[in-house]
């Protein structure tokens, strides 16, 4: 979503467009600026997690069957997959804009979740030699070593901290690989096993999403500073 906002590409428009017609997504970005955004701040809403969201219901219900919503002054932007195009372009994207008069505040330093995230990796990597990684990571080593390859493309502004690049990218690495377990489906594990390694890897996750929150963020509080 981040990609696609940053590079303006025409998208079909959905809640809060007119529906009647098709609208270049780079036309929210001159909204912004029109409105006084200096920066961007993203969500990734969970269910039991939805800190920094706002906007009218609709738009929140949106953004968290998404997952992530960008904000900047009046208004946030959300987005969900439509229907596949016969192309090689893969979906439609379709957008939902929901006006917001302010965001709620979730601040979490980059400082914070570093330590957060080298805290969870160590923890993590403990309780996968406790329990044997080959047993719970099965018949997907190549998959895994595709995804270590993630963030290694970050279509992020040179002014953006270095600091929190370097944060982003190994974050966009871990959740690369989280998203490859998930999909793990082999049959090579029970669905007791298949419980234990999600529970096992639910710290990781949720550090994992408040490193990318915190790095991506990290302009807007460099602004608002």
């Amino acid at each position: 979503m981040l990609d696609a906002v940053g590079r303006g590409g025409r998208q079909v428009a959905g809640f809060g467009f007119d529906p009647t017609e098709l609208h270049p997504v780079g036309a929210a970005l001159t909204d912004w600026k029109m409105a006084g955004s200096t920066s961007l701040r993203v969500v990734l809403p969970v269910s039991g997690d939805v800190r920094g969201m706002g906007g009218p219901t609709p738009f929140r219900n949106t953004a968290l069957t998404s997952g992530e919503a960008v904000f900047g002054v009046d208004f946030g932007l959300t987005v969900l997959p439509g229907r596949q195009t016969p192309s090689s372009a893969g979906r439609e994207l379709i957008w939902y804009r929901g006006e917001v008069s302010e965001v709620p505040p979730d601040p979490v330093s980059l400082a914070e979740a570093e330590y957060e995230l080298a805290e969870a990796i160590r923890d993590t990597a403990s309780l996968f030699a406790r329990r044997g990684a080959a047993s719970w990571l099965t018949d997907i080593a190549p998959a895994l070593s595709d995804a270590r390859r993630a963030g290694e493309r970050l279509h992020l502004p040179a002014s953006h901290p270095p600091r929190a690049v370097r944060l982003i990218a190994q974050s966009e690495r871990l959740s690369a690989v989280l998203a490859v377990v998930d999909k793990d489906q082999t049959g090579e594990l029970t669905a007791t096993a298949m419980r234990e390694r999600s529970i096992g890897l639910a710290p990781l996750r949720v550090a994992v999403r408040r490193a990318l929150l915190a790095g991506y963020n990290a302009a807007a509080e460099v602004a608002a500073n």
